[in-house]
């Protein structure tokens, strides 16, 4: 009896130190194992074989400690902080944008495009938030009128009809209608009659019943959150619209109902210019309904959700972006909101969705992302505009995960062009610690800051990020700060 005891476990420990041989083989090959748990390599461990890109070393050197999830603005920053010494930020090209923080007058507007990384409002929520509470403003900014994803952004309430159309400029058929200032457009859907059943006789006239009117109700709700302090209310609300194609055979516009703070009021869209804007809520309040009745032929762009002074963030996300389709948001439109929205800063941050390991020229990217800046700086001259890098992204070499070296290409090219096109410049690469930082992030870091694709922030991650970026630009505003108050004297 002992003795087949002690054979069925000495058998259990073999077969347990199989499996573990074979685990990384396994894990590769098998989907279950591949999505939901995590490869090792303790020969390669042993070996220490990671790679070096002695490009990175200046970098990796950089590396800070553990940094705390924080969501106030550090009270002292530095210019140079999360960037590597003597490289090129451009912090001098925004000199406009820090010129309206110091003045503290107005509404101070910024736009951030981006992709994933952005996406549900992540990083931009806590760059908002921390602003807000520092420079005053309510409201959470541009919101469209219907979302594929509703409730993942936790920085507005957004309910809507499911009669609405929604076109993006990454679309591979982006339609007829012109796009937004957030690379989107809307239209009303309305359905299309049946044709006439000709496999049964017609009824007798007289016995044939009526047909019951079709009845489409178009509507949108916005509301605000109370995850972040300036997102729970707003006392201005605008919606924005364009004009019926001219060759439509409709060119009727339609009116709206407006409902908030039990009041509710009528309003006809009688615009005729290629952007057109109506006040939808003119008093403090924390959510707005709009009913509409507008033809299908009429472009819908948003809704802002503000107040007239302090910080607006307007978060502009659209995954799988490389940042080369908003040259499809033509540049009369741009310019059209430049005028009644008056921006003072535009962030770019792209770059995940073009990363090639194999790839070791980007020159090309460097010329895409150019044309891109030339287009908004044509359209909307005097905005300053800032670059943002691409965060560390990991791949598996091996059975072990180590930075894409293409990040580090892409970060380089998206550099150069913020010093050929005149702009600033900001590398989440090098503020997470450059080379394999995303590798800590995700598996050493307490909380996680990352998911397990090794690309994309979590939302403790993205309020590190989004603290990273912040006092990177109030880094800027001090030594502007300090500059101007030593030209006074």
């Amino acid at each position: 009896m002992e003795k087949n005891a002690f054979s069925r476990a000495w058998w259990m420990v073999v077969l347990a130190a199989v499996f573990l041989l074979a685990y990384p083989y396994l894990h590769d090959r098998v989907p279950f194992l591949k999505d939901k748990l995590r490869a090792y390599n303790f020969y390669e461990s042993l070996r220490n074989t990671q790679p070096k890109n002695k490009k990175n070393k200046a970098v990796k050197a950089k590396a800070k400690a553990p940094v705390p999830v924080v969501v106030n603005p550090p009270t002292e920053v530095q210019i140079s902080a999360y960037a590597a010494d003597n490289q090129f930020h451009g912090l001098t090209f925004l000199t406009p944008f820090f010129e309206k923080l110091r003045q503290k007058k107005g509404q101070i507007r910024i736009a951030y495009y981006g992709d994933s990384s952005i996406e549900g409002d992540l990083i931009c929520q806590t760059f908002r938030d921390s602003l807000q509470k520092r420079f005053g403003g309510q409201g959470v900014g541009f919101v469209g009128i219907s979302n594929p994803i509703p409730g993942f952004r936790q920085s507005v309430r957004l309910s809507f009809s499911n009669t609405w159309q929604r076109k993006t400029v990454i679309d591979k058929d982006p339609g007829r209608f012109p796009f937004g200032i957030s690379g989107e457009n809307f239209r009303a859907l309305y359905p299309r009659p049946a044709p006439p059943d000709t496999t049964q006789a017609p009824p007798v006239l007289d016995t044939a019943p009526a047909p019951k009117p079709i009845v489409v109700n178009h509507w949108s709700e916005w509301g605000g959150s109370k995850s972040f302090f300036g997102t729970r209310t707003f006392s201005l609300a605008r919606l924005f619209y364009g004009q019926p194609l001219k060759d439509s055979l409709v060119h009727a516009k339609g009116k709206i109902r407006t409902s908030y703070n039990g009041r509710s009021r009528e309003i006809p869209l009688e615009g005729s210019d290629r952007l057109n804007s109506v006040v939808i809520a003119d008093s403090l309040t924390s959510r707005v309904r709009v009913d509409f009745k507008v033809p299908g032929t009429l472009p819908l762009y948003g809704v802002s959700l503000e107040t007239p002074a302090g910080i607006i963030v307007d978060n502009f996300s659209l995954r799988g972006n490389s940042g080369r389709s908003l040259m499809r948001i033509e540049a009369d439109d741009l310019t059209a909101f430049q005028q009644v929205l008056d921006y003072d800063l535009i962030i770019f941050q792209y770059g995940l969705n073009v990363l090639n390991a194999k790839l070791q020229d980007y020159s090309w990217y460097t010329r895409e992302i150019n044309q891109v800046i030339a287009h908004f700086q044509k359209a909307m001259p005097g905005v300053p505009i800032l670059i943002v890098g691409p965060s560390d992204k990991s791949i598996k070499s091996g059975a072990i995960m180590h930075s894409d070296p293409s990040v580090y290409r892409i970060t380089e090219a998206q550099r150069q062009s913020a010093m050929d096109k005149s702009c600033g410049f900001f590398s989440f690469y090098e503020a997470m610690g450059g080379e394999d930082s995303m590798v800590e992030w995700v598996e050493r870091r307490r909380p996680k800051l990352a998911n397990l694709d090794y690309t994309h922030f979590n939302s403790n991650g993205a309020k590190v990020a989004g603290n990273y970026l912040l006092t990177f630009l109030l880094g800027g505003l001090n030594e502007y700060e300090l500059a101007y108050q030593k030209r006074a004297l």
